[in-house]
């Protein structure tokens, strides 16, 4: 969203879209965010001001004079930083609102498609008091956009919770996910998971009870091994599918393990070493739908979810966030996570969707080969 677009007649339509959802008068006031009508007289003029403040990229004395020229009011800068301070909460519940209908619209899987949900977390740091954010997210890459955003500080760690799941799909996850309590999460909301793990983050178990040594497994050739397993807390068995990267993608994962223990001044362990060299995925997925090989091709799908983040982070403005303390840099992210979200609606009416002409969630079946881009 560019600056000029918010001081043109596009403005109406912003609200309108936002009004469908949200009803912004009665909830601004809900959340404290509109006190008394002194010069800002109404919430829309509020949330103008927050987003000429976030994706307008304004600090707070262009805020002010842009809210004097859209005839919102004349404000200090010290009286925009007062009101964009209260308005954290009622931001956030405006952002759940605009997601909420994607929630709704989302398929369960069809015929021999996957409906694909991507489940990650990135930092947002500022200079300064700006302090140091987590945006939790879910992308669905039939769609190519997010449809869950959860802000917190980063004292709230990664789940596969955050956001909302829904029943039906299959949640693709990177190796901070590879916790008993995010397979719990997903599998009780009636979806299945694959995620990376390593060869040490989960204790796994044989049928018979025996600890599983996933180093011993690793295949030396290039067919996958899938293997039953069993985790303590999950009732069902679980699926260990192992594939061996390509050479040049197992020596740079190999030199990347090398790098990080030597920045941290650590001893890498042998076993560390050789497992870089493999795709190490769990999965609750069933093996007659889903063979090992598809799983495999399954998982660079992840990649998208990383895709988005950036988009966000430089096309959006979200990496730019400046100095200040926690509520008005949580203000600022909340408004460009609005706007990114307003800007992927009109974006889906006019091209439609899905970006691609098969069902979607349909997995192609990739080469292991394509698995040198995987993390």
């Amino acid at each position: 969203m560019h600056k000029a677009s918010l001081r043109s007649g596009t403005w109406a339509s912003i609200v309108a879209r936002v009004s469908r959802v949200v009803d912004l008068e009665t909830t601004a006031r809900a959340f404290k965010a509109l006190r008394r009508k002194r010069k800002i007289r109404s919430a829309e003029g509020l949330f103008r001001l927050a987003l000429m403040y976030g994706p307008g990229l304004l600090s707070l004395r262009g805020a002010a004079v842009a809210a004097g020229d859209a005839g919102i009011a004349d404000l200090s800068d010290k009286a925009v930083e007062g009101r964009l301070r209260k308005m954290g909460d009622w931001l956030a519940h405006i952002l759940e609102r605009l997601l909420a209908p994607l929630v709704s619209q989302e398929d369960g899987p069809d015929g021999g498609g996957l409906a694909l949900s991507l489940v990650d977390g990135s930092l947002i740091c500022a200079p300064g008091r700006g302090g140091r954010w987590r945006l939790h997210a879910r992308y669905d890459p039939g769609r190519g956009r997010f449809t869950g955003l959860t802000l917190t500080t980063v004292k709230e760690a990664e789940h596969a919770g955050r956001t909302r799941i829904g029943a039906g799909r299959t949640v693709i996850m990177d190796r901070g996910y590879a916790r008993v309590r995010d397979f719990r999460t997903v599998l009780a909301e009636g979806s299945d998971f694959l995620t990376r793990t390593g060869w040490r983050a989960v204790r796994l178990s044989g049928g018979a009870g025996e600890v599983i040594d996933i180093v011993a497994l690793l295949p030396g050739d290039d067919i996958p091994l899938d293997l039953d397993v069993w985790v303590k807390g999950i009732a069902r068995p679980l699926r260990l599918v192992i594939q061996r990267l390509p050479p040049e993608a197992a020596g740079k994962a190999r030199r990347k393990r090398a790098r990080k223990a030597s920045k941290a001044g650590n001893r890498l362990d042998p076993r560390t070493v050789r497992a870089a060299g493999y795709l190490i995925l769990l999965t609750s997925l069933p093996r007659g739908a889903q063979p090992a090989a598809r799983v495999v091709a399954m998982y660079p799908n992840r990649w998208q979810v990383e895709i988005g983040f950036k988009r966000l982070k430089t096309l959006g403005g979200l990496g730019q966030l400046p100095a200040g303390g926690p509520d008005l840099a949580r203000t600022w992210i909340l408004a460009h996570l609005i706007a990114a979200v307003l800007t992927d609606d009109l974006a889906n009416e006019i091209i439609g969707f899905p970006p691609c002409a098969g069902k979607t969630g349909a997995i192609p079946q990739a080469p292991v080969g394509g698995l040198a881009k995987g993390p």
